[in-house]
């Protein structure tokens, strides 16, 4: 008797469909929140991999100014080598 009730309010109120409809949108919003968040780490990971190939270049510049500066070479004086080829 009470699931006789209970179907008829949710026909008269159209709740089945309404209730389905938000459960597709909550589940198709998940998913997409899903696809975000692991681009979101592939991003992050890519600006951390760039961050490293940036202090590492930094790092190899600040050696060669300091090892010109300790030769008495100024920057008219450089003459490229075969190391100085970023790869």
């Amino acid at each position: 008797m009470a699931q006789a009730f209970s179907s008829v309010l949710d026909s008269a109120f159209s709740l089945d469909s309404e209730v389905d409809q938000l459960s597709q949108n909550i589940d198709h919003k998940k998913q997409q929140m899903m696809i975000q968040n692991r681009e979101l780490e592939e991003l992050q990971a890519r600006i951390r991999e760039a961050e490293e190939r940036l202090k590492a270049r930094e790092a190899n510049a600040a050696r060669r100014n300091d090892s010109r500066a300790r030769s008495g070479k100024s920057e008219g004086d450089y003459q490229p080598t075969g190391e100085d080829i970023p790869q």
